[in-house]
């Protein structure tokens, strides 16, 4: 159980992750004009640590990363109140965890689901927000990005005699429900704030974390939540993002605020593996960059299943984000050592080697 996962020696402070280019239109050079910073874990079966970059025990607020654990709580106090595995439906169910971006799917799920405890949308307990997908609307509680949690919330919260600002109090029947589930899968939080969302939001060691998102692998209480996330991937995020990518190719993936994103896939043995990254600047650009490199280079998922977002110069890709020099090295080696190569045919080590040969470094030019 990952609660019982052994701490890691602490690795010091963060490292590169991840770099910014632009190109010199003089000679196509790729020149460093950002960089970010942070820290990522990798754990293998069981939760052990196989491979790290950065301190695997930085304290992390989970934020998003845990709505697949926090929407299976939910779904067993509906269970213990008399809902059957299948009575909420695989739409409904992924939106619940999802950080959406406000499209007319998301929505009409959402909605559906807020019609079974017979909310209205104005009485979400998220705070309203203008949506990723309509930057122009006007802000509303169903647009918030978290709206699919807080309505599984209200749902649960029907079950249990709790509305209103009572579903997100920590000390109250739902929180406490969902906070239990969390303290199984993460281990005792170390700090509880309140999430973005009002939600609250818990904090443990990064290597908690991955060793913990691995439960959605492996917990009969996540197998349907896990199974709404693959068959409704773009319902967990929307057009474009990686995690509807990533459960699109079968691995199940979650992101959150402030640089945090979490990943669980199965090897080529079937054996559950697990990732957890950390910007230190809070900046989710490299982040995206960084899991899904990290992915390929493993054989979890084929080249092309996403590409991240590039600068732009007058509307037009100028650079790319990747990851950084040596931090592919320095964790896919460990991880295809131990077992944890995907089940994409062939090029993982190739892909590892070749991310460094194809570097074009500039020193001394980082503008």
């Amino acid at each position: 159980m990952s609660a019982a996962v052994t701490p890691p020696a602490a690795d010091g402070p963060p490292q590169l992750l991840a770099e910014v280019t632009r190109r010199d239109q003089r000679d196509g050079t790729e020149v460093v004009e950002s960089t970010h910073a942070g820290h990522l874990v990798v754990c293998g079966p069981e939760g052990a640590v196989v491979a790290a970059v950065g301190d695997p025990g930085r304290c992390t607020f989970a934020r998003s990363t845990v709505k697949p654990l926090q929407a299976a709580a939910c779904l067993e106090v509906l269970a213990a109140h008399g809902w059957g595995d299948d009575a909420l439906p695989l739409p409904e169910l992924a939106v619940a965890w999802s950080s959406h971006r406000g499209e007319p799917a998301h929505l009409a799920a959402i909605t559906d689901l807020l019609a079974r405890s017979g909310t209205p949308a104005s009485a979400l307990t998220c705070p309203p927000a203008v949506p990723e997908a309509d930057p122009g609307a006007m802000p509303s509680r169903l647009l918030h990005n978290c709206s699919g949690k807080h309505a599984l919330f209200a749902l649960a919260g029907s079950a249990l005699g709790v509305r209103g600002p009572a579903l997100l109090d920590p000390d109250a029947a739902v929180q406490q429900q969902v906070l239990g589930v969390l303290a199984a899968m993460l281990g005792r939080p170390a700090a509880l704030g309140v999430d973005g969302c009002g939600a609250p939001a818990v904090a443990v060691p990064l290597y908690r974390l991955a060793a913990g998102f691995q439960r959605v692998l492996t917990d009969p209480r996540c197998a349907r939540v896990r199974a709404a996330g693959a068959a409704h991937p773009l319902l967990v995020g929307g057009q474009g993002r990686l995690e509807s990518a990533l459960c699109g190719a079968g691995v199940t993936a979650k992101v959150g605020a402030e640089g945090v994103y979490a990943v669980a896939w199965h090897d080529r043995a079937g054996a559950p593996w697990s990732l957890a990254i950390k910007a230190e600047d809070g900046a989710s650009r490299g982040v995206g960059a960084v899991v899904n490199a990290l992915l390929v280079a493993l054989g979890v998922v084929a080249a092309g299943t996403w590409q991240p977002p590039p600068p732009l110069g007058g509307g037009r890709p100028a650079g790319h984000v990747r990851p950084a020099p040596g931090v592919l090295d320095a964790v896919v080696g460990p991880v295809l050592d131990a077992g944890g190569r995907g089940v994409e045919a062939g090029g993982a080590a190739g892909a590892a080697a070749g991310s460094g040969a194809a570097r074009r470094q500039v020193p001394g030019r980082h503008l």
